[in-house]
């Protein structure tokens, strides 16, 4: 291994290790002080994990969308998560779909910079018309009916940005 593959290899462990130790500190400063809201916001971590798996895409020269995927469905699920932790997670009893819209999107992403066979788009677009389908059927409540319309609006912006590439 040559002199600058390995100070990279080392920078890249060493950045993971700095990471670690200030998330450590952080949540021992929450604990120690007795604050205890700091652990609402675990799914922050979710994030840099997702953010890891696209920078494996990035950085690999064999670029499998698999990565790009698991980093996409990761970094949307986080997003989910943090709202459910601030606030409720009784609110995943209206908001369960936005799972199947995750994979739709993650799917959607690997169609984008990855396989490009129609079938992989197809799938993506198929997970999130039934996600708007579910919150459609299954929505009891009223106060969540504009998810449907953010939900549809994307799938048609991410259909045509498709359609013209």
């Amino acid at each position: 291994m040559s002199d600058h593959s390995h100070s990279l290899a080392f920078g890249s462990y060493a950045r993971l290790g700095i990471l670690l130790t200030v998330i450590g500190v952080i949540l021992a400063f929450d604990t120690l002080t007795d604050l205890s809201y700091l652990y609402r916001f675990w799914p922050l971590l979710v994030t840099i994990l997702g953010i890891g798996f696209i920078g494996i895409y990035v950085r690999r020269s064999r670029k499998e969308a698999v990565y790009i995927g698991i980093g996409t469905y990761l970094i949307s699920f986080s997003g989910l998560a943090l709202y459910c932790s601030l606030t409720s997670w009784t609110a995943l009893a209206d908001l369960w779909p936005l799972f199947i819209t995750m994979l739709g999107v993650a799917t959607l992403s690997g169609y984008l910079y990855g396989n490009r066979e129609p079938v992989v788009l197809l799938t993506g677009l198929l997970f999130m018309s039934l996600s708007i389908l579910f919150l459609f059927v299954f929505g009891t409540r009223t106060h969540l009916w504009w998810t449907v319309f953010i939900l549809a609006g994307v799938s048609f912006f991410i259909f045509d940005k498709v359609r013209q590439s």
